[in-house]
């Protein structure tokens, strides 16, 4: 006796440019077995959804497949985005809990250590700016990046402002 009649997996990055198909086709051809095959049964792991296209496109199918994952097909599924705003999205669905990777921060030095340990609620920001830095990239560039963040964010505020109001 298994547990799960057959386990699917949407992880990874790669393409198929011999056959004429880019990484995002092959994520949305693997994607598209999920959907079709996927059964209450089955249990579906799903690693950033959505991420080679534009971000609100991306955003936009995540959000369909993530929905379509839980009212249509019903399996047991691990569902992992950096795509914030689905986690307001899906809260109050049922058989829906967010869980992210525990870490430790600290303002003063602007430094972050992943803890590699799977906790119980929602994020409370993205690292990609800290990761940016980890990595290396130039203080400058650093710098406009954070610019640009807070610029976005407070686009996308006024946006969600104007829709909830519509």
């Amino acid at each position: 006796m298994t547990l799960v009649d057959r386990i699917f997996t949407r992880i990874g990055a790669s393409d198929r440019i011999l056959e004429g198909k880019s990484t995002f086709y092959v994520e949305m051809e693997e994607t598209n077995s999920i959907l079709k095959c996927a059964t209450p049964s089955s249990l579906a792991i799903v690693d950033e959804l959505g991420r080679g296209t534009s971000t609100f496109d991306g955003l936009s199918i995540a959000h369909a497949v993530l929905n379509y994952i839980c009212k249509q097909t019903r399996c047991m599924s691990l569902f992992s985005t950096h795509y914030h705003m689905l986690l307001d999205q899906f809260r109050d669905t049922a058989g829906v809990r967010n869980y992210h990777m525990a870490f430790k921060a600290s303002e003063e030095t602007d430094r972050i250590v992943f803890l590699y340990k799977f906790i119980e609620g929602d994020c409370p920001k993205s690292f990609g700016l800290n990761v940016a830095k980890m990595a290396g990239l130039p203080t400058k560039v650093l710098d406009l990046a954070r610019a640009q963040s807070v610029a976005f964010s407070k686009n996308l505020d006024e946006l969600a402002l104007k829709a909830r109001n519509l």
